[in-house]
């Protein structure tokens, strides 16, 4: 409102003034006296105005405006020279001070002019809605919106970044708790019991990550006992949710310690093992054949004959890798028939096939009946009749 004032006046009574720049916004233009405390504006013979020198942002003289108020003058009632102007004032240099000021009575002047005037209510914020001109705040207020820091979202969406937020904060919280109390059971103290004791009858699923890194970060290590970090499994398996379920995928294959591993595994098979499944299963196909019968070995606690191709397939793997470029030379043919030598071989390609002992007794596991060894194809070719075999009568009486 001060802004709109201020340059009215401006340009209806004052053609030649200096202006004053108010801190926060707005501005006034007139004949400036600057006094100890005060910074008086005469906007008129009638108007004096005095603001706090604290409150000027600084004071910007008539002659640096020439330019500005030539054109202000010419604009007089004509929405699309006030539009032009305004799009003037906000170009780098054209005016001193801060530009926006002007560049919005302008653009409001414009649509004051014309008030369908499309480029100066867009550049004001005003959308369409129903042949009628309201406020971008409203137009998305209207469609269920909401304004969170400057951005308009559906409520829907807030709620759950606010929830993602409180469970954040929730979260650490647990860490730093959790923390603490290993701290005091690993000091082998009095209080020692009690701490387990607590750390036992923890119920709030939001602890799970907290947990989930105590399982980890004590992971190939000896700063905690296998009495303490079988605790941590127990506790994950209780809480049934995405974070317990992920670490305890993880530990299903990379724990070192079998008893863990183990009871990671274990706790899947009551719940996610459909998740491990989705885990293990690709890593039967990497060039890596430790990790092949690691795989093999976490899912001999998911045993299931529908994916027993795949189980084949994983039977003899060919880890690749690639070693350096050998001593040699290399011959080369141009497109025009020239040729050249250059020195220097091709790295060197290596391959180490081997078979794998986890995946053959997988296989074993889900058809004890069967044993082909490690021969892919008669375990192919057994799976696929059990597959197209029928023992019903196919004739059909005529």
């Amino acid at each position: 409102m001060l802004l709109a004032i201020s340059l009215c006046l401006f340009i209806s009574t004052v053609l030649r003034a200096d202006t004053v720049e108010i801190s926060g916004g707005g501005s006034l233009n007139g004949i400036v006296k600057r006094q100890a405390e005060f910074t008086v504006v005469a906007v008129d013979d009638e108007i004096q105005v005095a603001i706090p020198n604290s409150r000027v942002r600084r004071v910007v003289e008539s002659d640096s405006l020439a330019n500005y108020r030539a054109n202000a003058e010419k604009a007089g009632n004509d929405a699309e020279l006030h539009y032009q102007l305004a799009v003037w004032c906000a170009t780098p240099g054209s005016i001193p001070g801060v530009s926006d000021y002007y560049k919005r009575f302008h653009m409001q002047r414009a649509i004051e002019l014309d008030p369908d005037h499309p480029h100066a209510r867009a550049s004001l914020g005003y959308k369409k809605q129903n042949g009628k001109w309201i406020s971008t705040a409203d137009f998305w207020r209207n469609r269920g919106m909401i304004s969170v820091a400057g951005k308009w979202e559906l409520p829907e969406a807030v709620s759950l970044n606010d929830a993602a937020q409180s469970f954040d904060v929730e979260s650490k919280k647990w860490i730093k708790e959790i923390s603490r109390l290993v701290g005091i059971a690993t000091k082998g103290s009095s209080k020692s019991a009690e701490a387990i004791a607590s750390i036992k009858a923890i119920k709030d699923p939001l602890a799970a990550g907290a947990i989930a890194k105590q399982l980890k970060d004590s992971r190939g290590n000896r700063s905690q006992t296998i009495v303490m970090r079988r605790l941590w499994i127990t506790k994950l398996g209780e809480f049934k949710n995405g974070v317990s379920v992920r670490a305890l995928v993880e530990a299903g294959i990379d724990e070192p310690d079998d008893n863990i591993r183990e009871a990671a595994l274990e706790e899947l098979q009551h719940y996610g093992s459909s998740s491990a499944v989705a885990t293990y299963l690709p890593m039967l196909k990497a060039n890596d054949h430790a990790l092949v019968n690691r795989a093999a070995r976490a899912l001999s606690w998911f045993p299931d004959p529908e994916l027993a191709m795949s189980y084949v397939d994983a039977l003899v793997t060919t880890k690749t890798t690639q070693g350096p470029a050998g001593p040699g030379m290399n011959v080369g043919f141009g497109d025009n028939g020239a040729n050249g030598m250059s020195t220097g071989g091709q790295p060197a390609i290596n391959k180490d096939t081997k078979t794998n002992p986890a995946v053959y007794a997988l296989l074993r596991e889900i058809e004890p009946e069967a044993d082909f060894g490690y021969d892919e194809a008669k375990w192919q070719a057994y799976f696929a009749s059990k597959k197209t075999s029928f023992s019903g009568d196919l004739r059909r009486d005529k």
